[in-house]
């Protein structure tokens, strides 16, 4: 049929190899990704949910660090819940100006 010595022969096998060698790596690669949900994070409105957010993405919000977001966790604890963001003025260390800074990245929805 073709007439391919025995060296273009290796060369062609070689080069399917790779081929789907690297078509298994990809696949393999989709497979095993980590998947990023935070179900936290509300997509329509863009901000992020007090009554169910962790520590990690209320540290996201500028202005929240550590300690901060610790005590609003502490807080939705104790309280059973944030029913508006207005509450957040409550918390020690939440001024009127820190507020104002984050209240558009947080809802309670």
């Amino acid at each position: 049929m073709f007439n391919f010595t025995s060296d273009e022969r290796r060369a062609i096998l070689f080069l399917a190899f790779v081929y789907f060698l690297g078509l298994g790596i990809i696949f393999l690669s989709k497979q095993l990704e980590p998947r990023r949900t935070i179900a936290s994070f509300n997509v329509s409105l863009g901000k992020i949910n007090l009554n169910n957010a962790d520590k990690g993405l209320l540290m996201k919000v500028p202005g929240i660090g550590e300690i901060l977001s610790q005590r609003i966790i502490d807080f939705r604890r104790s309280s059973g819940g944030f029913s508006s963001v207005d509450e957040l003025n409550s918390i020690k260390g939440i001024n009127k100006a820190l507020f104002n800074r984050i209240k558009d990245y947080l809802t309670t929805q």
